[in-house]
């Protein structure tokens, strides 16, 4: 700005020719009026800015009124906080995401292993100390509790859906427009999403289809040989434990707490195998039991076979050892009552060729256990209340609580049970049972880790065949629905009067955020990420916008349908839910405060009393 000395100046360059000096005295006039016009816009400029520092300092202020020991994170810096911790979140899960991701390995403090490529996993064993990365983490082990998959997709849809809405907020638009705009493309991405999917008869389902499903959400977390092997086991475990259809034509319903996961840390992962029945993780307690019967009547029951204490404080009162001879013989003769009615059970049952296996829940002392070993009766003692209830599903018949009157519809039947000893651990097989409505998968594997791992990727798959029977639908994997629904939204929905407006950069900015799974399925397999993703979507327009999604091994666009790639439809739902609600809240947030009680680091807030008139 010109000073006094430099208008001084001005006012004699001006008026140094007395000719021109009417109109020089204007000039000057009007240079002077700018340069006085420009220090009140700065004045102003500067009111404003301090104004705003004010309200800032005034919001802080507020807080601190409430609670000295406030710490505040405000307006710009609590949208890059939050963007940061989702972005930091997506790029430590994002090289787990499909059938070529990577595996982490997590050590626990006391030296415990664990090898896992599985979101949920990895969110709950991992310490988070960031809230907002602990609030995108909880969102998404939510996910995997609702729908068994989808974990890692979730934290990468919400941190790309902030990345994206980033660049717009810093430009100067408000969060709440953007946040619409999320809330519509998220309606228009269910829209296709239910267009896309594929209806199946779930009464009737095609057991290729099943395994398909069950083989593209193995195979995100397993080997391909140890993925191709649990198909099967998978798919037959989940036929086994479904319901039969209902009479007004709604869905099956799957119970999958009546599918037994039991571990054998034996032999190799390539081992594992499906039980149709039981298996126990207890067997007989006398050697002269036999351990491996054909054509079992099987029997269920509840009730003691040993000596045991009364119920209420008593005592007996003996004068000579014949009175306690006499007290000894009632008390075994009560119990060896009870194994001869067993017995004689068991010869009116079983003719030529059957067998008899016993299972209860109670104890059965050495005499008892003794008098069934000689009449050939298989007896396993103080078995699991989960295991009784699932012996009366998979084999039949009906648990009882005493032996007066024992008919043989109580019994179930087994076509083979066996006993196995692995060192100090005995399992008992109660195998090749007519109509199971129980069953169990035997994972077996060298080591711990190996185990587990199998045993969180078989829950995944579990869920993943179930949630295709309860829903009746499926979508087409590898990245076909992302990259159609940004297709629609960018190239349709925007055009349209519902989008009109700024509401149209939140739907650009969730179409972008979409495309984020094929890009990362796209990095995983090595390829070059531009290219493939304009692959698919050049295949697409040239089909006619037809389903196509990307093939990992050449980067080409191909039908995944075809291929037998198939998604699960309640898992795309779910996570186009939860990832829009979190991320719009995220955007939403204007100042982030730790003020809860002892958690700041400052003086003690003020007693009560003070503030009380």
């Amino acid at each position: 700005l010109p000073d006094r000395s430099t208008q001084a100046a001005l006012r004699s360059r001006f008026c140094s020719d007395a000719g021109r000096e009417r109109s020089d005295s204007f000039t000057t006039r009007a240079v002077l009026r700018v340069a006085s016009c420009s220090r009140v816009l700065l004045q102003r400029s500067s009111i404003r800015n301090r104004c705003v520092i004010f309200l800032a300092r005034t919001m802080a202020a507020s807080a601190k009124l409430v609670n000295p020991n406030a710490e505040i994170v405000a307006k710009a810096q609590s949208l890059l906080v939050n963007v940061s911790a989702a972005r930091g979140l997506q790029s430590v899960l994002k090289s787990n995401l499909g059938p070529r991701g990577t595996l982490k390995m997590l050590v626990g403090g006391a030296g415990q292993i664990k090898l896992t490529k599985d979101g949920a996993v990895l969110l709950k064993e991992m310490q988070i100390m960031h809230p907002t990365a602990t609030l995108i983490a909880r969102t998404a082990t939510a996910q995997d509790e609702i729908t068994g998959d989808g974990t890692t997709s979730v934290v990468l849809l919400t941190g790309e859906m902030l990345k994206c809405a980033e660049r717009y907020v810093g430009e100067g638009m408000h969060p709440r427009v953007i946040a619409e705009g999320y809330d519509l493309a998220r309606d228009r991405a269910l829209e296709v999403l239910d267009d896309m999917s594929i209806a199946i008869d779930a009464n009737n389902p095609e057991r290729e289809l099943l395994q398909s499903v069950a083989r593209t959400a193995l195979r995100t977390k397993l080997q391909p040989k140890i993925a191709d092997l649990m198909t099967e086991a998978v798919v037959d475990a989940v036929l086994t434990v479904r319901e039969p259809p209902s009479e007004d034509g709604g869905a099956p319903q799957v119970d999958l707490h009546m599918v037994e996961v039991m571990t054998m840390e034996h032999k190799l992962g390539a081992d594992s195998r499906f039980v149709r029945g039981l298996v126990l993780d207890h067997a007989s307690r006398h050697p002269d039991m036999p351990k491996r019967l054909t054509n079992c009547h099987v029997l269920t029951c509840n009730v003691s076979l040993e000596y045991e204490k009364s119920e209420v404080a008593s005592g007996f009162y003996y004068s000579d050892a014949a009175q306690r001879e006499k007290l000894i013989e009632s008390e075994r003769k009560f119990t060896d009552d009870k194994v001869r009615q067993v017995i004689e059970f068991k010869r009116k049952v079983c003719s030529d060729g059957k067998s008899f296996v016993l299972i209860n829940q109670k104890g059965i002392d050495p005499l008892s256990l003794d008098m069934l070993a000689k009449e050939g009766i298989f007896a396993a003692r103080r078995a699991k209340r989960r295991n009784m209830e699932r012996i009366a599903l998979a084999c039949g018949g009906t648990a009882v609580n005493c032996f007066d009157d024992l008919e043989e519809d109580c019994l179930g039947h087994a076509g083979l049970v066996y006993e196995v000893n692995l060192g100090e651990e005995n399992y008992t097989f109660i195998d090749e049972v007519k109509n199971p409505k129980s069953c169990t998968l035997l994972l077996k594997g060298p080591n711990k880790h190996t185990i587990e791992q199998i045993k969180d990727a078989v829950r995944d798959g579990l869920r993943a065949v179930a949630g295709v029977l309860e829903d009746g639908k499926v979508v087409p994997g590898g990245g076909a629905f992302e990259v159609a629904a940004h297709t629609e939204l960018v190239d349709n929905f925007t055009k349209t009067a519902a989008a009109s407006g700024k509401k149209k950069f939140g739907i650009i900015s969730f179409a972008d955020a979409l495309l984020v799974v094929p890009k990362v399925l796209a990095e995983n397999a090595g390829l070059d990420v531009q290219e493939a993703i304009v692959n698919v979507q050049d295949a697409r327009t040239r089909l006619n916008g037809a389903a196509v999604g990307l093939d990992l091994d050449t980067g080409e666009a191909t039908d995944t349908a075809a291929l037998g790639v198939w998604d699960n439809y309640r898992v795309k739902k779910q996570y186009l839910h939860l990832s829009t609600v979190l991320a719009t809240q995220l955007l939403l947030v204007d100042e982030v405060m730790k003020a809860g009680r002892q958690m700041g680091k400052g003086p003690a807030a003020a007693p009560e009393d003070e503030y009380m008139g």
